[in-house]
């Protein structure tokens, strides 16, 4: 399947107007940062900002694809670290996955859902991401204790990639935050809201809901996406 490709190769061409990925890429940091293991509140009192915040977009989204188009695996950085950060402003994480291919569409499915769950999973230590799965948003409040003890987005990114190098078929993996002031915040949020239509499709599809096109809300998606609708016949 080669559903997000086409969205893939258009959101890392924005991103390298912005920097060449080399420039990007951050270093891995010397000690992993704490992880809380659980879901943990920052108090406006305690917040030194927060991404995504007063009226600002936070959005965070995971494409996957078969094809070697990805950049080299790490963490990516377009904009500001955390430290330079002064008040809430625009912010987006992505995550680009290369899966290993498999004859099984199903298979290749349920392992891109397994990936997409790891978000629901990391918990660094003074940095809390309120996620939001059906609109694509991901406000993140950092904490003043956070700043002073060094956060950086190295050391966030970092506990998401060793979070996704636990799962088998992952070839390659992309973290990458965006607060470049630049960057097509709004293109994005489009993209990952196709993204998200194109993901419920494929619910549809393998967990054996409705078949009847003709009343399924999502049927312009399967008409529009090049391979959805073979696949919805196929499965059919």
């Amino acid at each position: 399947m080669k559903l997000f490709d086409e969205m893939i190769i258009e959101i890392t061409g924005e991103l390298c107007h912005l920097a060449p990925m080399e420039a990007a890429r951050l270093e891995k940091p010397r000690r992993p940062w704490a992880d809380v293991g659980a879901h943990h509140m920052i108090l406006a009192r305690e917040m030194a900002y927060e991404l995504g915040g007063a009226g600002t977009l936070g959005l965070s989204g995971c494409l996957y694809t078969t094809e070697p188009i990805l950049f080299p695996q790490g963490v990516y950085l377009y904009g500001k670290d955390l430290p330079q950060i002064r008040e809430s402003q625009s912010y987006a994480r992505l995550v680009l996955v290369e899966l290993e291919e498999t004859d099984s569409e199903e298979a290749l499915y349920r392992k891109f859902r397994e990936v997409d769950y790891v978000r629901y999973h990391i918990h660094p230590e003074g940095y809390m991401a309120r996620i939001s799965p059906v609109s694509q948003r991901e406000p993140v409040r950092v904490s003043q204790k956070a700043l002073k003890k060094g956060v950086r987005f190295a050391e966030i990114g970092d506990l998401y990639l060793m979070q996704y190098q636990k799962i088998p078929q992952i070839k390659t993996v992309n973290v990458i935050f965006v607060t470049h002031p630049a960057f097509d915040y709004c293109m994005l949020e489009d993209r990952l809201g196709r993204a998200e239509q194109i993901t419920q499709s494929l619910n549809h599809i393998f967990t054996g809901l409705s078949m009847d096109c003709d009343h399924c809300g999502l049927k312009t998606v399967c008409d529009e996406v090049e391979g959805l609708r073979e696949l919805h016949f196929r499965r059919a």
